[in-house]
């Protein structure tokens, strides 16, 4: 199941090390994709668009804001796309615009 793979990728950027750090070479969702494929979790563009929606949907309007100014040139751009991985950025992690 692609809803099941999807979930355990975004678990496993969050408790591996190794795996998070490849995402910070992701420029853009496509990218964020073929990344998590790559190591075995088998999901589609369309799931992740999806789940990306349905997370930004539930965003202040505050931090809708922010995640649109991201940069996807910044390391911290995949990060900041969904709720889980923008917990685990750090205060020192910038705006993202830089």
């Amino acid at each position: 199941m692609s809803d099941q793979a999807l979930s355990q990728f975004i678990d496993a950027v969050i408790q591996r090390h190794e795996i998070a750090t490849g995402l910070k070479r992701q420029v853009d969702h496509q990218g964020i994709v073929a990344y998590g494929n790559e190591l075995g979790f088998a999901f589609t563009l369309a799931e992740w668009n999806d789940y990306v929606k349905h997370d930004f949907e539930g965003l202040s309007s505050l931090l809708q804001t922010q995640v649109q100014a991201s940069s996807p040139q910044h390391w911290s751009w995949a990060f900041r796309q969904i709720s889980p991985w923008r917990a685990m950025l750090m205060d020192g992690a910038g705006d993202g615009q830089s």
